[in-house]
């Protein structure tokens, strides 16, 4: 927040809103932003966030990624967790402000002004100094009240006195920017025999009572391309369906023109649609109009602004880029602008005095036609129309049910389609088990958990997902996880077996061989035997060569010389390896730059190291743990099912 404003100048003005700010505070206190208002989601210590604070602060994220990303919705922001972020950012800060209580650490009412007098964001562009109804836009450009702001400021500060005095001034020594140095710059020259399936002896194929065997003995094997269970079938549910969707009514709406005409005419005279006229224009005050008429001519004449404001000693030139005209804070200077032309130049009188103004850049505003505006306004239309079918049709299914009417009974009553779905596992797989894309994303997310918690028989209370829609199921069949049949998997149990075979003989070679090479014999000897070849590379730690992966360098870094170990390679893949050689770096080519940059990068990740612990110390103290936060509160102040928050 603080990031965001930065400073306003001095001015009479600002003297006056200081005092009343210092008064505010005399008379009012200074409270954090973990107010509670008896809706704790989050306790820590004697501070908690509210139900109110987390819908708030999740609210003005989102709308900061929507105006990053204006396609940016509500389902994306839940999809990528960001109400979870937000909740743990507050959850940190409710503790910080909870040891800060503690430790007695407190903020002035003078400070906080201070800290105020510096956000540049309250600075009038054209005079430089504080205005109020330039702070006012400010706040509300970025979706706080004055009180709000005041509170973040407030509770920013005391943070940062307990973060910085951990972190501050932490530099490690040289050494160990040098150690680092030495230890990324050193190279191993690696030798290793590599054992890979081209020269493995062959597997004979493996009778039913082997694969009968082996699917007993790994019941729970992953599948690779889904990661569940591989040989047995999963627990499925057979479930009877009525959802209420928005999309379905829309379909069916019909709009009259004139509700059209005069939702357009309406948005035309609100400002909601189009784009407004925008202009760039370099500003100078003068001390008169007689000054302000000269510097215009001259400006006209092409001379530059700086050097006119310089020859005659007025200020410092203001230049403002692609602004509307709410965004000049002078509405006399905003509408003699607004009726200039792009090279324009004009002496004006603003409210604070005489000005010369040159106009670099103007843009007209540019208003869609109806036609043009016809089927976004038809869209929305359509919608709160089909919104009130759907709920029409929702109260007579629930009149239907609440006088004893079965999902079937009630659905026909109320013109309701009705659904029947032959058993699926979670994951919205048949018998098959394919994955149906189409059927996971219209059930996956919430539908089918729903069911997997329904006892069998038992038609749930309608609920809602997604923003618009409501849904009620019953689940007619429960079927429940059992091993596969041998045929359904033969192909699958008999690749995996023949992969465990090929890898039990490698292993047994590749210890075969170690034990060999240990014992002084040759690898070229060794490669002959064992059936391998040799190879060798020249590394740094991190690096990779072919048949030389990650983790088989990773290990040679930890070998001394003529040490002889077995890494796995990857699959069906075995290497013996040998460090021949090391060659350590040398500290003298490294610039003074470098070092520094080392350097600098460990104290930030000893910094970061200090924050996390930090972070720890606190949860354990403060007992934040999943059992502290009240997911039902939660998922109340982020707009999201207690069901999908859990």
């Amino acid at each position: 927040m603080l990031s965001l404003f930065r400073s306003f100048a001095q001015s009479p003005f600002a003297l006056v809103i200081i005092v009343l700010l210092v008064l505010a505070f005399a008379l009012y206190g200074v409270g954090g932003i973990f107010t509670g208002s008896g809706t704790a989601v989050v306790v820590a210590g004697n501070q908690q966030v509210s139900v109110r604070e987390l819908a708030q602060a999740y609210d003005r994220e989102l709308r900061n990624m929507q105006t990053e990303n204006p396609g940016f919705t509500r389902e994306q922001a839940q999809e990528m967790g960001l109400g979870e972020q937000v909740l743990q950012r507050l959850t940190i800060f409710a503790a910080l402000e909870a040891k800060a209580d503690e430790l007695g650490i407190a903020v002035s009412g003078d400070t906080l002004v201070s800290e105020a007098a510096r956000q540049p964001a309250f600075r009038n562009p054209v005079t430089d100094q504080f205005d109020y109804d330039t702070m006012v836009s400010a706040l509300q450009r970025a979706g706080l009240t004055e009180e709000q702001f005041r509170a973040d400021m407030e509770g920013e500060l005391r943070r940062q006195q307990i973060v910085s005095t951990l972190g501050s001034g932490l530099q490690v020594p040289r050494i160990y920017a040098e150690t680092r140095f030495d230890v990324t710059r050193e190279q191993r020259r690696i030798t290793a025999l590599i054992l890979d399936a081209s020269t493995a002896d062959e597997i004979p194929d493996p009778t039913d009572e082997d694969l009968a065997s082996f699917i007993d003995n790994n019941r729970n094997m992953p599948d690779p391309r889904t990661g569940l269970p591989l040989f047995m079938a999963p627990e499925m549910r057979a479930i009877t369906l009525v959802r209420f969707q928005l999309d379905d009514f829309v379909r069916d709406v019909e709009i009259d023109e004139d509700v059209l005409r005069e939702t357009y005419d309406y948005q035309v005279e609100t400002g909601q649609i189009g784009t407004p006229a925008l202009r760039s224009f370099v500003q100078v005050t003068a001390p008169d109009a007689e000054t302000a008429h000269t510097v215009a001519e001259r400006l006209a004449s092409g001379e530059a602004a700086d050097a006119i404001a310089t020859e005659l000693g007025l200020g410092e030139p203001v230049e403002l880029a692609e602004v509307e005209a709410y965004e000049v804070p002078d509405s006399s200077i905003a509408d003699a602008v607004f009726a200039m032309d792009e090279g324009e130049t004009r002496a004006v009188q603003g409210r604070f005095g005489w000005n010369a103004v040159q106009v670099t850049h103007a843009e007209a505003a540019s208003m869609p036609s109806f036609e043009e505006q016809r089927p976004a306004l038809q869209e929305e239309a359509a919608r709160a129309d089909a919104l009130d079918a759907l709920y029409e049709q929702i109260a007579q299914f629930e009149q239907e049910r609440a006088g004893g009417a079965t999902l079937e009974q009630a659905a026909a009553s109320s013109g309701s389609p009705i659904e029947i779905f032959q058993p699926l596992d979670r994951y919205g797989r048949d018998r098959s088990l394919e994955i149906d894309m189409a059927r996971y994303q219209a059930l996956g997310a919430e539908i089918l958990p729903a069911a997997f918690e329904q006892a069998q028989g038992f038609a749930n209370d309608l609920t809602q997902f997604n923003e618009t829609d409501y849904y009620a199921l019953r689940v007619d069949e429960i079927v429940p996880a059992q091993p596969r049949p041998l045929e359904e998997v033969r192909v699958q149990a008999e690749t995996r077996w023949r992969q465990i075979q090929l890898d039990s003989q490698l292993q047994a070679r590749a210890n075969d061989a170690q034990g060999q090479l240990a014992a002084g014999e040759s690898l070229d000897i060794v490669a002959l035997t064992a059936g391998g070849r040799a190879e060798s590379t020249t590394v740094r730690r991190g690096e990779t060569a072919p048949n030389f992966p990650r983790n088989v360098v990773s290990r040679a870094f930890g070998l001394e010389p003529g040490q002889w170990e077995t890494v796995q390679a990857g699959e069906g893949r075995y290497a013996i390896i040998s460090v021949e050689d090391i060659l350590p770096a040398n500290l003298a080519t490294a610039s003074p730059g470098e070092i520094a940059t080392l350097r600098d990068t460990i104290s930030q990740d000893a910094g970061d190291d200090v924050f996390v612990a930090l972070q720890q110390a606190l949860s354990r103290e403060y007992q934040l743990g999943e059992g502290a936060i009240d997911r039902r509160l939660a998922a109340q102040a982020l707009g999201e099912s207690p069901t999908a928050a859990q």
